[in-house]
C-alpha cells in the first residue's frame, strides 16, 4: 500500500476524532461561559435585594435591637420585597420581563429562598393556593412563589425544682405542669440579643415572665433567665448554655427550613413537567455558618441546563443592619497588672487591659456609645457591698 493511501486511511480515522473532541471541547468552554453569566446575574440580583430588603425603618418600643444605635429605632426587613426584587432583576437581565410564560417557567428552576432577619428566617417558595380575581369574584387555584411567615430562632429549656437544666423538650412537656417547674422560650438572633418569654408553675397561682428583651450577659435586665436566682453557679451555667446553642439554634432552624422548602418543591415540579430531582445543596452545618452572622438572602437556583449539564447555584447575598457598638467598661486592677489607674471602656474583651482589669462584677457590663461610657455610674459588687465608679475614659491599649 502506498504512502498516500496510509495517508487516507489515518485521516479517515483521526479526522473524525478531532471533530468530536473540538465540538466536545467548544460545548465545554461555551457551558462555562454561560454558567459564569448566569452566576453573574444572580449574584446581581441577590444583592439589589439584599439593597431593597431593608430600606423600611419602624419604631419598637418593646424591643430596641440596637439598630442604627438609637433607642426605639430599628430597621425592619422587608421579605416579600426582597424576594420581589430578586426575581424582577432575574427577570430584567435574563430579557424575559413581561412575558409571564418564561417568568414562571424561571421560578421553577429556583427551589427556595431565605430571607435572613435579625431574630428569624422567611422561606419563599413554591405553593399552590386559592387567589380571589378582584374584579370577577372568581377563586382559582393559583401556584406561585411565596413568602412563608418568619420562622424565629426559638430555643426552649426549663428548670426543675432542685434547680437543674432541662434541655430535653419531651421531658419538659411532661413536667410543665410540676409545682416548681419553670418553662423558659427564647428567641435568639444574629447577635446575643435574645426576646425571653417564662412560666413558673408556682402555687397557689402561676408567675407569668413578660415578654423582655435584652443581651444575654446584661445581668441588670437577665434574671428571668434563671427564675431570679442568686445563685451565681446557675447563673454562669445558663447565660454559657445559650451562647453555645444560639448558632446551632440558627442553623437548625434556617436548615430545616431550606430543606423542607427544597422537597416539596420536587412535588411542584414535577407537576409542570420538570424531570430535574432538586436537593438541599449544602452537605454540613459547618458550611451554613458563615451565613449567619448578619441578615441576608440565600437563593438556590439549580436545573437550569447549561450546554451538556445542569447548572446548580447557591448565592449569598450579606446586608448588614448597622448593630451599635460594644464598649466594654472596666475598672483598674493594679495589683493583677492593670497599667492605668483609671476607669476604662474597651472596643474587645480581647484587649489585654480589660483582661486584667475588674471587670467580672461590674453593671452594667458594656454601653452602646462613648457618650454612654463618659457618663457611666457602674456598680462593682465587692464583697457583698456595691461600690459606684462615675466616669469611663478610652482604653489607650485598643483605643475604641
Amino acid at each position: 500500500m502506498k504512502i498516500t493511501d496510509f495517508a487516507l486511511v489515518f485521516i479517515g480515522v483521526v479526522l473524525p476524532i478531532i471533530i468530536v473532541v473540538y465540538i466536545n471541547v467548544s460545548f465545554t468552554i461555551k457551558a462555562v461561559e454561560e454558567e459564569m453569566y448566569y452566576q453573574k446575574i444572580i449574584d446581581s440580583a441577590l444583592q439589589d435585594a439584599t439593597v431593597k430588603m431593608k430600606e423600611v425603618e419602624s419604631e419598637d418600643v418593646e424591643n430596641d435591637y440596637g439598630y442604627s444605635g438609637e433607642v426605639n429605632n430599628k430597621v425592619s426587613v422587608n421579605a416579600q420585597v426582597a424576594a420581589d426584587t430578586f426575581f424582577q432583576s432575574l427577570y430584567n437581565n435574563l430579557a424575559i420581563k413581561g412575558n409571564p410564560n418564561s417568568e414562571m417557567l424561571l421560578k421553577y428552576y429556583v427551589p427556595a429562598i431565605a430571607i435572613i432577619d435579625y431574630n428569624g428566617v422567611y422561606i419563599s417558595s413554591i405553593e399552590e393556593f386559592d387567589k380571589t380575581d378582584s374584579v370577577t369574584g372568581i377563586t382559582t387555584k393559583v401556584t406561585d412563589h411565596v413568602v412563608k411567615p418568619k420562622r424565629y430562632f426559638s430555643y426552649t429549656y426549663g428548670i426543675d425544682p432542685s434547680g437543674a437544666v432541662i434541655t430535653d423538650l419531651t421531658t419538659i412537656q411532661s413536667r410543665m405542669n410540676e409545682t416548681g417547674f419553670s418553662t423558659h422560650t427564647v428567641e435568639f438572633s444574629t447577635d446575643d440579643y435574645i426576646v425571653h418569654r417564662g412560666r413558673k408553675n408556682s402555687q397557689p397561682t402561676p408567675v407569668n415572665y413578660p415578654s423582655k428583651g435584652f443581651y444575654i450577659s446584661d445581668r441588670n435586665n437577665n434574671g428571668d433567665l434563671y427564675d431570679n436566682t442568686t445563685d451565681t453557679t446557675k447563673r454562669t451555667y445558663i447565660e454559657a448554655l445559650l451562647k453555645q446553642k444560639r448558632r446551632e439554634v440558627i442553623i437548625n432552624v434556617i436548615t430545616s427550613e431550606l430543606n423542607f422548602a427544597v422537597n416539596k418543591h420536587n412535588h411542584y415540579a414535577s407537576i409542570a413537567g420538570i424531570q430535574y430531582a432538586f436537593s438541599f445543596p449544602f452537605t454540613t452545618k459547618d458550611e451554613m455558618y458563615r451565613y449567619v452572622e448578619d441578615i441576608g438572602m440565600l437563593a438556590f437556583v439549580q436545573g437550569i441546563s447549561v450546554g451538556n449539564k445542569y447548572l446548580n447555584y447557591k448565592s449569598y447575598g450579606g446586608s448588614s443592619l448597622g448593630l451599635s457598638t460594644k464598649y466594654y467598661v472596666s475598672t483598674p486592677n493594679i495589683p493583677n497588672g492593670s497599667k492605668y489607674p483609671i476607669n476604662l471602656y474597651h472596643k474587645d474583651v480581647n484587649c489585654p487591659e480589660y483582661k486584667v482589669s475588674n471587670h467580672a462584677n461590674i453593671t452594667p457590663e458594656f454601653v452602646n456609645t462613648k457618650q454612654q461610657a463618659a457618663s457611666l455610674k457602674a456598680s462593682v459588687l465587692s464583697g457583698g457591698i456595691s461600690v459606684y465608679y462615675q466616669g469611663f475614659y478610652p482604653c489607650p491599649i485598643c483605643k475604641p
